[in-house]
Order: C-alpha cells, then sequence, then structure tokens
C-alpha cells in the first residue's frame, strides 16, 4: 500500500476514488473524468480539445461547459505538474472502453522516456468471475493491487500515442487496424477499441451493440430505462457505459420505442430488431466517435457483426 504523499495517482472515476481513500492510499488522487467514447474527440493539442470536451460533457450532466472546461484544465495542469517536478505518477485503469481511452490519452502526454510513472492495469480479480472494475472492490481488495504496479516505458507511450493519434483520426479502417493489432504492453486496448467499432451502426439493421442490446432488452420484458440499462451491461464482456449515456442512446431511437406506463416496442422497432428494417433509413444517424463524425447521407460505415469487420459505404 502506498503510503507516501508526494504521489499523484490518477484513475477512472469518483467512485474508485472513494475506495482508494477508504483503503488509505496515500497522496494525491485525480480522478479523469472524461467519457471518451462518446462526442467529439478531434486531433487537437489538450489546449483546443477541452473545450470541445466540455460543450459536449455540459450536455450530459447539471455542469456548464466553463466549469467542465476549468476541471479538465485542473486535471491536465496537475499531471503537467507532477511529471515536471519528478513526482512519483501511478495510473489505476481497468479493462474496458472507458479506461482504456482514458490510459492513452494520459500515456500519450508523457515524455519520451517518462521516470517513476507506474501503471496498475488488471482485467480480473480473484474471488470475482464477473469482475467490472475498480470501482466495485473492497478498500482492501484495492489496496492488494499495489504491488501488481509496473513501470512505464517509452514503449508503452510510443503505443499509446500511434492509437490515440488513430482515434482522433476521421478513418474508421485505420481503427479497426488497431483494434485487429494486439499489443503486449497494453493487452486490454485492441479489445476495447473492437467494441468501440461495435458502435457503428450494423450492416443489417443500422442498430450499434448498446442499442440493439437495448432493444432486446425491451423485447424481452424491460418496462423501465434502468431495466432496460441493467440488462444491456450484464451483456457485456466488460461493461463501460454510464445510465446518462445508456439514457440518451434509448431516447435517440425515437420511434423505435414507446413509453405508455412502461416501454415497449413499436411496431417499426420490432422490425428493426428482426432486421427486417434498418435503424439509421427509419431514425436518421449522426454521431461522433473520436474523431469520425458519422452522418446518414455522407457515405456512412458500418460494423457487420457478424464478420466483424467494417462495411464501407
Amino acid at each position: 500500500m502506498a503510503v507516501r504523499d508526494d504521489v499523484l495517482h490518477l484513475t477512472n472515476g469518483d467512485s474508485t476514488v472513494d475506495i482508494m481513500r477508504r483503503a488509505r492510499i496515500g497522496g494525491d488522487i485525480v480522478p479523469w473524468r472524461d467519457v471518451l467514447h462518446e462526442g467529439p474527440v478531434p486531433a487537437l493539442a489538450p489546449s483546443e480539445l477541452r473545450p470541445v470536451r466540455a460543450q459536449y460533457l455540459a450536455r450530459l450532466g447539471p455542469a456548464g461547459p466553463e466549469e467542465i472546461e476549468a476541471q479538465l484544465r485542473a486535471r491536465d495542469e496537475r499531471l503537467d505538474a507532477a511529471l515536471r517536478a519528478g513526482e512519483p505518477v501511478v495510473l489505476w485503469f481497468e479493462h474496458d472502453l472507458y479506461d482504456q481511452l482514458q490510459l492513452i490519452q494520459i500515456l500519450a502526454r508523457l515524455p519520451d522516456r517518462p521516470t517513476a510513472v507506474e501503471l496498475i492495469c488488471v482485467g480480473s480479480f480473484p474471488g470475482r468471475p464477473r469482475f467490472a472494475g475498480l470501482g466495485e472492490l473492497e478498500p482492501a481488495e484495492l489496496a492488494s493491487l499495489w504491488p501488481a504496479r509496473a513501470a512505464v516505458t517509452g514503449e508503452h507511450v510510443r503505443a499509446a500515442r500511434a492509437v490515440w493519434d488513430v482515434f482522433r483520426g476521421p478513418d474508421p479502417r485505420a481503427l479497426a487496424r488497431a483494434a485487429a493489432t494486439p499489443e503486449g504492453r497494453l493487452p486490454f486496448l485492441a479489445p476495447a477499441l473492437r467494441r468501440l467499432l461495435e458502435e457503428l451502426p450494423g450492416a443489417r439493421d443500422g442498430l450499434g451493440r448498446t442499442e440493439r442490446a437495448m432493444l432486446a432488452a425491451v423485447a424481452a420484458g424491460a418496462r423501465t430505462r434502468e431495466q432496460a440499462f441493467l440488462a444491456t451491461m450484464a451483456s457485456e464482456e466488460a461493461p463501460f457505459m454510464g445510465d446518462t449515456i445508456a439514457f440518451d442512446r434509448l431516447a435517440r431511437l425515437g420511434p423505435l420505442v414507446e413509453d405508455d406506463d412502461g416501454l415497449r416496442l413499436s411496431d417499426a422497432g420490432a422490425a428493426v430488431l428482426e432486421g427486417r428494417a434498418d435503424r439509421v433509413a427509419l431514425v436518421g444517424f449522426d454521431r461522433s466517435l473520436g474523431g469520425m463524425h458519422l452522418r446518414a447521407g455522407d457515405g456512412l460505415w458500418r460494423w457487420d457483426h457478424e464478420r466483424g469487420a467494417l462495411v464501407a459505404p
């Protein structure tokens, strides 16, 4: 367990921060706080990216863009200050898409030859067969990961920078190549990128994987947004999405789901779920994934879920 006070810990969110504090892990603990798998993440310098992310994140919750941008700036500046001072930095992350994108964003900011930066990144935990992340661990369980930390090297940084650039680029083919190329230093990254690609409109029905799972949950009897969300997360190998994003996805399906004293599929929703109609044709599509802005009518890339491959416009 860390007992030094001159350590900066970066991790995925507030729930993990709370557990780390209850575990009496010393030092300054900072949550990274950004759902990078949602909304635009263009190839901009950090100072230019912050307002873009703040504008998007503000539409998801009560905080305004100025407050969110200030939080992002404080987070970035805290890391930069630690790196300049040679303060030890420990990164605590897990295997899912949410965490892997945060991790490569941080690693890409490090110097070519980082010193005093260590990584804890896990995809499982003993006694938890359905491990869903650091935020579900007890304080003593989380503290037990401390000896597993490993030094971050220049190879980590180079690998992360390459994928961070691809993620922020406009070409899904480059993202698909990265998703098909295992990276030994970051073993959870390629599966996470593949999961991101599964959010593209499906080749058969126009549904992303999350949308399809939520419609299937409603068809199976989920009567509330919360029930549909829980069923959807239960279908994930590595759950990564919060309820706010999932509820937004459900709302964007518009006429495919009706709510009359409880959720149910409309005739159009049933047709889409069965592959007899196309979600994009019925509802449209306009979404940013990393550096890609995907819109119906612009030559929309799709994902063939059966073959696990991109389908060109």
